[in-house]
């Protein structure tokens, strides 16, 4: 049998099965009595989980993090589902991530086919080598397959990285057309396809989508150029003008010091890019916000520290 999402849940059914541990506390209750609560999830959502009268092995196996087996009874508390948890084991990672973050709509293997025909497109050899380099990197190719864009700010979500790399470029594709005789089109294509490589290091999705230690430390932004020049080492005479122009464009991709550029945009193509890639996060964010918003009866969403304000859901098509 098929796993039992959480949006299919209800009161009295026995739960024995994977869940994703987004988040836990250990309470007191009674006479010095301890307890857990916890978020546990899967791709429909999530549910508040209590395990009652907890030794400290238990609080120590049960983990913040990571993967959990749960067996226990899906009782009503306050009005919500919460599932009472009777036992537990830690699990490795499981082999469907699919069934626990939410994921592209789109097919990986379509993106990747589209990908790797811009960059077919691309003339300058220099720039040519050093994109078909990363793609021809197996780790960094199956990466590409899961790694979200980010934690919870935008492409969110299994394969969001390359859902967002394929949405931009093609983007940024048109307006290198329609701004010839300013834009360089390769390099375009080059920087906007690895403005956020780094990302790749910044950020892990395996045991829920959070930064790595690395990516706390160096970000994606250092990263990214690390790997640029990684591949471009590979290359024999890779112009250092041409290097330095991607360096900048990822440098600079973040557009202000106030959001973390190294470099403000300096060249044509780095100006085009922040811009862009700040319209396709934007945009991706506010189909996100008003999917997600939970109150029918409004044509508003609550407020988004995204935007700094709420969203206007209504009005479609009137």
């Amino acid at each position: 049998m098929g796993r039992t999402f959480i949006n299919q849940l209800k009161v009295g059914d026995k739960v024995d099965q994977s869940f994703l541990l987004r988040s836990r506390e250990v309470r007191s209750y009674g006479s010095e009595k301890l307890y857990i609560q916890a978020e546990l999830g899967d791709k429909t959502g999530f549910i508040t989980s209590v395990m009652w009268d907890v030794n400290s092995t238990q609080i120590g196996s049960f983990g913040t993090d990571g993967f959990l087996r749960v067996r226990g009874l899906v009782k009503e508390y306050r009005n919500k589902l919460q599932l009472d948890i009777k036992g537990f084991e830690r699990e490795l990672i499981p082999p469907d991530l699919a069934e626990f973050f939410p994921s592209s709509e789109k097919d990986v293997k379509e993106l990747k086919k589209e990908l790797d025909g811009i960059i077919d497109s691309v003339k300058d050899p220099y720039l040519s080598k050093l994109l078909k380099s990363f793609m021809a990197d197996e780790e960094i190719s199956r990466a590409l397959n899961s790694c979200p864009a980010s934690v919870t700010y935008h492409h969110a979500y299994l394969g969001g990285l390359l859902d967002h790399i394929v949405s931009v470029t093609k983007l940024a594709m048109k307006v290198a057309d329609h701004y010839h005789t300013i834009l360089n089109k390769d390099m375009i294509i080059t920087g906007m396809i690895l403005h956020d490589i780094g990302k790749l290091r910044e950020l892990s999705y395996k045991g829920g989508f959070r930064y790595t230690d690395h990516g706390r430390l160096v970000g994606h932004i250092v990263s990214g150029v690390l790997m640029v020049e990684e591949k471009a080492a590979g290359i024999e005479g890779f112009p250092d003008e041409l290097l330095d122009q991607v360096r900048h464009i990822i440098l600079s991709h973040h557009g202000e010091v106030d959001t973390n550029s190294p470099r403000l945009p300096m060249t044509a193509e780095a100006v085009a890019i922040h811009f862009l890639d700040n319209l396709d996060a934007k945009l991706q964010g506010f189909s996100r916000i008003v999917a997600e918003s939970q109150d029918p009866d409004s044509n508003w969403t609550g407020y988004h520290k995204m935007f700094g304000t709420m969203l206007y859901k209504g009005g479609k098509g009137s």
